[in-house]
């Protein structure tokens, strides 16, 4: 089958629906942690970078400024105190306007003087120093800028070699930047700054925004299966109905057509009895017509017999499941032999003149002192003379030989009828089993003959019958040849 005739056969149900839905729920959640972790990640990444560059650029403007305070300075008029106090003025406030940003923490212009290293971080201080024409520097302990002046010492060779601006970070925020300061054109110390840049609104804002947008698009998937389910609803609604109603028209269909099913069986289970209904009436009008005073006794006996056979037979007609009581009863007290050797000698003896013929031999070997039954004996000649039946119609073309056996096992408390022939025996395949444990031989409508509309139903009768009657009703081919029905039924 092709995939999309494979999902128009598969119908979609409301758990269906709300598992794809909770799933998906689970999916984005999850993608959205994933996605959320990775852009933080990215964010920390670029914030570094974006950090470390800002921190420098800052350090190498100050730197920049500076050296062109003190060029600026140096080409000016010869000192007076106005100019003094305007230019240390704007060291100082080109110093203080970086200490008063958040993000640095420190600020030294590191200088070679003679053997030491100065921190200048005072506009007094550079002016002296490069600007004033007789400089009075004093060098003191200058505990403060030890970690400045230890990180210039630790990458003076790197700055001097490399000339290039050095920066490095300590922990996960604060950066130390070194940028080199030139005085007439030579290096002659670094500006020092330690640097903390701070991109905590920044990267919260851009985290807002992802979580925003993920919740606009988690709302979108929720509104998207809501309208999924409302429009499911309202097909499977309509689905259920057209489904009740093909059930229905399909029920009915299936209705009418057991019914039909049981009336054709009927029909054909009537037929069955009727034609052997007819032939005992053929008999009880041959027996009218010969009744003389020699024979009114035992004319009259038969005649019953016949009689009852038929009330039988037209009550089997009236019902498809007759009742158990009807069929065993303690009030039927039946001898077997009594029916079998009647069925024998007035039935199949007046069809078959098999006392006259060679064609068909009947043997009877009838066990004495059987126990009675509490079967209804008109059912019991129902199950034995079909059997007969079969195994003369069976082997018109043979000498048959047909043995009829009782035998009562008093131990096991079982009586068994036996009928034998010297036939073709049974087909194969009619003694295959079923998952019921039923022999083909036994199903309705399976015969041997062929071109017979209404055949296959004598075996498929006795079948029944017997296990109404909660008798075993078997059958199999003899080692030596021949059929054989075997007919157990419990005692007690």
């Amino acid at each position: 089958m092709k995939l999309p005739q494979k999902f128009e056969s598969y119908h979609f149900e409301i758990q269906h629906i709300l598992v794809l839905f909770i799933v998906v729920v689970v999916f984005q959640t999850a993608l959205s942690f994933i996605n959320n972790q990775s852009t933080h990640q990215i964010f920390q990444e670029a914030m570094g970078y974006y950090r470390r560059d800002s921190a420098e650029r800052v350090a190498d403007l100050t730197t920049t400024a500076m050296e062109l305070l003190i060029e600026h300075g140096r080409n000016d008029a010869p000192s007076d105190d106005n100019r003094r106090e305007s230019t240390i003025r704007s060291f100082d406030k080109l110093l203080s306007q970086q200490m008063l940003q958040r993000n640095i923490d420190e600020v030294y212009l590191l200088v070679k003087q003679g053997g030491n290293v100065l921190a200048l971080r005072e506009g007094e201080e550079i002016y002296d120093l490069y600007l004033d024409p007789d400089p009075v520097l004093e060098i003191e302990n200058q505990p403060a800028a030890e970690n400045a002046l230890q990180y210039y010492h630790d990458h003076y060779q790197s700055l001097v070699g490399e000339e290039q601006i050095i920066s490095s970070l300590e922990g996960n925020n604060t950066f130390h930047v070194l940028v080199p300061f030139y005085d007439r054109g030579e290096i002659a110390g670094a500006t020092y700054m330690r640097v903390t840049p701070d991109v905590a609104g920044f990267l919260s804002l851009i985290e807002s925004a992802y979580s925003q947008s993920g919740l606009l698009f988690t709302g979108l998937i929720l509104v998207g299966f809501l309208a999924m389910f409302f429009i499911y609803s309202y097909t499977a609604q309509e689905r259920d109905e057209v489904q009740h109603q093909l059930f229905d028209q399909r029920s009915k269909q299936l209705r009418e057509q057991v019914e039909h099913q049981k009336e054709s069986l009927f029909t054909k289970r009537i037929y069955h009895t009727h034609h052997k209904a007819e032939k005992v009436m053929g008999f009880i009008k041959e027996d009218l017509r010969s009744l003389e005073d020699s024979n009114l006794n035992e004319t009259r006996d038969r005649v019953t017999k016949y009689a009852n056979f038929v009330s039988r037979v037209i009550y089997d007609m009236k019902t498809y499941d007759p009742p158990l009581h009807v069929i065993r009863n303690p009030i039927f007290r039946t001898n077997i032999n009594e029916v079998i050797q009647f069925v024998v000698d007035n039935i199949f003896q007046r069809v078959y003149t098999i006392s006259r013929s060679n064609a068909v031999q009947v043997k009877l070997e009838l066990a004495e002192n059987l126990p009675i039954v509490h079967i209804n004996e008109y059912v019991i000649w129902e199950i034995i003379e079909p059997l007969i039946q079969n195994s003369i119609e069976h082997n018109v073309d043979h000498n048959l030989v047909l043995e009829i056996r009782t035998r009562y096992d008093k131990a096991g408390g079982r009586l068994t009828v036996e009928i034998c022939d010297n036939g073709k025996g049974f087909p194969d395949e009619l003694l295959e089993v079923d998952k019921q444990g039923r022999k083909l031989l036994f199903m309705e409508s399976v015969s041997t003959k062929e071109g017979s509309q209404n055949s296959g139903y004598g075996c498929y009768l006795a079948w029944e019958i017997s296990r109404r009657c909660d008798w075993v009703l078997d059958a199999h081919n003899n080692d030596e040849g021949g059929a054989c029905f075997i007919l157990q039924a419990p005692m007690g």
